[in-house]
């Protein structure tokens, strides 16, 4: 059988149980993305809050236990004006770590209060 993805619906990152208005000012204020409202049934089992992120939903668990991530684990999003978004993000007090330089693409990782890592990355145009 050949599996016929169609696109990546969802990413969960794990943080510390409590810590809904630190996600709110990262998540929401310094990355911009839109909090929207979670299936009913999935609140009296989970602590979630989710938000829209391009075309995909980024699923915030609270729900113990959490432990600290993995560095070598992390989602990579693809921007326009790498220099620009970093320059906003260091603006904005986050934390960024430096990536193995590589030809095609600039790139570094941002990592969240809780020590989730994304790398942010632009294609270089050939």
């Amino acid at each position: 059988m050949n599996i016929e993805y169609r696109r990546i619906n969802h990413v969960t990152v794990a943080v510390p149980s409590g810590e809904h208005e630190k996600v709110r000012a990262f998540y929401g204020g310094v990355l911009g993305l839109k909090e929207v409202e979670r299936p009913g049934p999935l609140n009296k089992v989970y602590d979630l809050s989710w938000y829209e992120w391009m075309d995909i939903l980024l699923h915030i668990d609270f729900t113990p236990p959490w432990t600290k991530p993995a560095e070598n684990r992390h989602v990579a999003v693809e921007v326009k004006d790498l220099p620009a978004v970093r320059a906003y993000l260091e603006q904005q007090g986050a934390e960024i770590r430096e990536a193995v330089a590589m030809p095609d693409r600039e790139r570094f990782y941002l990592l969240d209060p809780f020590g989730n890592y994304f790398e942010i990355i632009e294609i270089k145009n050939s």
